[in-house]
């Protein structure tokens, strides 16, 4: 066959790495010339159409030379999809199929293996004619063309695309054996060439959204750009799929195929996608299949740019990989007109999209959360949790970079490096390079307590030793949050009205996050859920005043829980079942400001820490109490404002990294509950030069100090103890003493807990370790039939001035 053909056809097959015998080419005959309308001065070639199974179909091409026209088909026949004739034995145990431009590129494909189909153009997989039988009535409005068919002929439901034949064979095909789909059209090969054409790129998403609306999944419809040819012998404007094969070769292009196959997502991206979705949302009334191919649009668009992803809570992000900022998905309601979330901004800044376009938002919702790839992500607010036996913290920058610093210094890097995600809107942005210069400046200067400082010019009732405490406690609190398992303690702020109270909470707040924002006393315990779990960092609920009993005692017993789980969560039913269960991490450390002390839990007073604010201590000499509007304020600007006071942290903190390098002792043994707290607030001290030996005993005795005054048989308990060691500190005595005693005082003798003997007796043994800390008295034996006590160690003070 070979040789009846010219040397213009073989070489122009050659250009492709092609012999007559690879696609049963033959010369042009008068029939088909005819057919094709093509003259008979011009000189071409046909190009035979084959089945998937490699039979002829009784259509064909005409290559034609030395006209404007390349290629012909046979006038008024539809659009046909070419399968090479060796097509079904190269797609053999072969996981995806690629489609071209060209029947030349598609049998060069097959010919070195990768299984390939052709489209007569980009746009060649649809038909723009319909053929209809002639014995079809037509009837002619001043609108419309109406056709009845026949009897016993079906009408296509899909009137809006009739595909080329062949394309729903090859569809059918890619479903049944799970095949992954693989467009590939010709690259821009000139000196400024950026991959396919804005005309080719739109045809091949134009073909994504068909494929995808048929039934191919999204993550298996893909898009491989080929890249500009080396070699050079190549001059081609246009880099083509048997240009890269022929140049490059088989194994190059091997390797570029498994890339693409290998990506997260690469499925075909509109050239201009915000002006293919208001073109089509101009129109009245969008169809099924156009409202989902723009949604496909917006999503295919995404993905380029970002990742989507989801949370073990189910809560659904997305990451962006231009601006590096991790966004919650929130998908306006028809009842929601809130637009103030970063997500909905996002996506009318570059799609358009607002709530007047409901019906598209509600499909791009369901394909943003169900079309694969989703990866799965767990975000950090403001502070995120170091990693196990990793010493190191990292503290959101803004909402694109956050800094690391541990015993060697500090580094920047963008959100999303390392696994680290931080979810945006959480704290007000700060420049790195001006925390970085500021840290660097810091660094040469000895470490200054800047909050042992400030605490002095709060009202503190105890403005010595729990001033340094207190001080110690925000190097460490939030910012070593689940740092080595450690627990961070409950910090209770209690004072008067006009103390000081929420200012310095709001100090703390505006220095941390730049946001000093206070939470209100929750109505119930879904409203805490839902503010702790949306928060990072610090917690504050402000004038926390809890009459609901049952509330109080939930909201204590979830937060003795959360202080000391080690990874912390809170549990709800997931909404709209009975059974479901979700799980929400809680990343924050609780703060609460009262009046009085609104808990009176032992278990919660020994996890926490107590400061108590007096307000008496502003007055002047005449008893008038001035506020300084503008003491906030002071202490920020002050230092230099909030990146001095970021910078300052970060370099306390290296330090104290450095410290743990060398002194942390895994087998340290503390006189206080919560975990590593102590020995944290000792090293801490040690950072600053303050002597330490004294801090262990003063936070358990703050801590005993606090349990004995909010439980009224404690009180009682320790006053006997008090009253009877002095005169018998070794006798041995009941409880029946202990009630006696009891009963001829008259703070206590209307208190039943603490004059019934046996209701006394329960309470001893059910707080064995609380009474003995705080009284001494320990349980000894039995004697006829009733417990014995003693005093085996000494009943605390009294007065917290004993500490001083």
């Amino acid at each position: 066959m070979s040789t009846a053909l010219p040397d213009y056809v073989l070489k122009d097959l050659g250009l492709s790495g092609l012999v007559p015998e690879d696609v049963n080419a033959r010369i042009l005959d008068s029939a088909e010339r005819a057919a094709t309308m093509t003259p008979f001065s011009t000189p071409g070639y046909v190009l035979p159409y084959f089945e998937a199974t490699g039979r002829i179909r009784p259509f064909y091409r005409v290559r034609l030379f030395e006209s404007d026209v390349k290629y012909l088909q046979p006038r008024d026949s539809l659009n046909h999809i070419y399968f090479p004739k060796n097509f079904a034995k190269v797609l053999h145990r072969k996981s995806y199929v690629i489609i071209t431009e060209g029947e030349k590129k598609a049998a060069a494909a097959c010919k070195v293996g990768f299984p390939t189909v052709g489209l007569g153009g980009v746009e060649s997989w649809r038909n723009r004619t319909l053929l209809i039988p002639k014995d079809a009535e037509l009837n002619k409005s001043n609108t419309k063309l109406a056709i009845k068919m026949p009897a016993g002929l079906e009408v296509a439901e899909e009137s809006e695309t009739v595909l080329a034949v062949g394309l729903q064979e090859l569809i059918d095909i890619v479903i049944q054996d799970q095949l992954t789909v693989v467009i590939i059209y010709d690259s821009d090969n000139t000196l400024h060439g950026l991959g396919t054409k804005p005309e080719v790129q739109r045809a091949a998403a134009t073909l994504g959204y068909e494929l995808r609306f048929r039934g191919v999944p999204f993550v298996r419809v893909r898009q491989l750009v080929l890249p500009a040819v080396s070699h050079a012998s190549f001059r081609g404007d246009k880099v083509g799929l048997d240009d890269y094969i022929l140049f490059e070769g088989p194994d190059k292009f091997g390797g570029l195929l498994q890339q693409t196959m290998s990506s997260r997502g690469a499925f075909p991206r509109h050239p201009n996608v915000r002006d293919y979705i208001n073109r089509r949302l101009q129109r009245t009334k969008l169809s099924r299949k156009e409202t989902q191919a723009v949604a496909l649009a917006v999503l295919s668009d995404l993905d380029t740019r970002g990742l989507r992803l989801k949370a073990p809570t189910g809560d659904i992000y997305y990451f962006d990989h231009q601006s590096k900022v991790l966004l919650k998905v929130q998908w306006p309601s028809g009842g929601d007109p809130e637009y103030d979330n970063p997500f909905t901004q996002f996506m009318y800044r570059e799609y358009g999209l607002s709530q007047a376009d409901l019906r598209l938002i509600t499909w791009l919702g369901t394909q943003f959360a169900a079309e694969q790839p989703i990866d799965n992500a767990s975000p950090h607010r403001v502070l995120a949790r170091p990693r196990e036996d990793e010493d190191r913290v990292y503290l959101q920058l803004n909402d694109a970079q956050y800094i690391t610093v541990d015993a060697d210094g500090i580094k920047v890097f963008d959100n999303g490096e390392h696994s680290i995600l931080f979810e945006c809107d959480h704290t007000e942005s700060l420049e790195a390079h001006k925390v970085s210069d500021a840290y660097h400046r810091l660094q040469q200067e000895p470490v200054a307590n800047w909050w042992a400082a400030t605490l002095a010019q709060v009202r503190l009732r105890d403005r010595d030793k729990q001033r340094v405490v207190a001080a110690l406690l925000y190097y460490l609190s939030p910012w070593l949050f689940r740092w080595r398992g450690m627990q961070l303690p409950v910090e209770l702020i209690v004072g008067e009205a006009g103390s000081g109270k929420s200012t310095l909470c709001e100090l703390r707040l505006a220095i941390l996050t730049g946001r000093p924002v206070l939470r209100n006393t929750p109505s119930d315990i879904k409203d805490w859920y839902a503010s702790i779990v949306n928060s990072g960092g610090l917690h504050v609920t402000d004038n926390v005043q809890l009459a609901n009993r049952e509330l109080r005692q939930k909201l204590s017993d979830e937060v003795c829980r959360i202080v000391t789980e080690p990874d912390p969560f809170v549990e709800q039913r997931r909404y709209y079942t009975n059974a479901d269960l979700v799980r929400f991490p809680v990343r924050v450390v609780f703060a609460l400001t009262s009046i009085q002390q609104p808990f009176h839990n032992a278990d919660l007073l020994q996890r926490a820490f107590i400061l108590e604010l007096d307000k008496s201590l502003a007055q002047n000499l005449q008893g008038v109490i001035r506020y300084d509007s503008k003491w906030k304020s002071k202490q920020v600007l002050g230092r230099g404002g909030r990146e001095l006071w970021i910078a300052h942290h970060l370099v306390v903190l290296n330090r104290f990294f450095k410290l743990v390098r060398d002194k942390w002792n895994d087998d340290y043994h503390a006189k206080q509950r919560l975990i590593n707290l102590e020995q944290a607030m000792v090293l801490m001290a040690e950072v600053f030069g303050t002597p330490s030996n004294w801090i262990p005993d003063f936070m358990v005795a703050s801590s005993d100090r606090a349990l004995s005054e909010t439980d009224w048989i404690l009180e009682g308990l320790i006053e006997f103890a008090h009253a009877h060691y002095a005169m018998h500190p070794d006798n041995k005595f009941l409880a029946a003493t202990i009630a006696n005693w009891c009963a001829d005082q008259d703070e206590y003798k209307n208190n039943e807990l603490l004059t019934n003997n046996r209701k006394l007796g329960r309470y001893l043994k059910s707080n064995k370790s609380a009474v003995f800390t705080l009284t001494g008295i320990r349980e000894i034996g039995m004697e006829g039939n009733r417990a014995v006590y003693r005093f085996v160690g000494k009943p605390i003070r009294r007065r917290q001035e004993d500490y001083q």
